[in-house]
């Protein structure tokens, strides 16, 4: 195999981070979702993080920084992410994780790849008591075998779709040691 088509892999969490707003030229991110960013390390647990957002609402983390001046994607994308029960019982009924990338100037977003929509039809319990709900850890995987590139003005985000009712929640905790948000790309440089 050539040195040039070797396939380096990078891991991303997505976390949601209250003090620090990412608006990548003016086109990413809006007051909320603007603080939702990937990154490759988890940051102080000291820092002023959300721990969760609604399922109901389309959930977009960004990696603001350069990856190389050009660069590929292709490969196998892998992940998680956690749903869980809020305040009520709640249904799961399916989700959708895309990756996608913005232009730094003109704002123009692109679908690289994506699951499609993947069928789960679940039902958390919330426990009124101990005011704590049920988590599930829902996986994915997308076969990413076309070359996609991107330059030294685009960025990548992940994009995050839940069908739920209104009890539902995203966990995207500032915690290492349960990963909520995990999102490992290959990347051909």
């Amino acid at each position: 195999m050539a040195g040039d088509s070797m396939r380096y892999y990078e891991t991303f969490y997505g976390v949601h981070i209250d003090d620090w707003e990412e608006n990548f030229g003016g086109y990413f991110g809006t007051t909320v979702t603007g603080h939702k960013l990937l990154v490759k390390e988890y940051i102080s647990d000291g820092c002023s993080t959300t721990t969760s957002s609604s399922a109901t609402d389309v959930i977009e983390f960004l990696y603001p920084q350069h990856i190389a001046k050009t660069y590929f994607i292709e490969g196998v994308i892998s992940g998680h992410i956690t749903l869980a029960a809020f305040k009520s019982t709640t249904s799961i009924t399916s989700y959708e994780v895309s990756v996608y990338k913005i232009h730094e100037i003109s704002g123009d977003r692109t679908l690289l790849f994506r699951t499609g929509q993947i069928v789960v039809n679940d039902t958390l319990t919330w426990d009124a008591v101990y005011l704590v709900g049920d988590e599930m850890v829902y996986p994915f995987w997308i076969d990413a075998w076309e070359y996609k590139e991107l330059n030294e003005l685009e960025r990548i985000y992940l994009k995050i779709e839940v069908v739920s009712d209104n009890n539902a929640v995203v966990w995207h905790s500032n915690d290492s040691t349960w990963e909520d948000i995990k999102i490992t790309i290959p990347l051909v440089m």
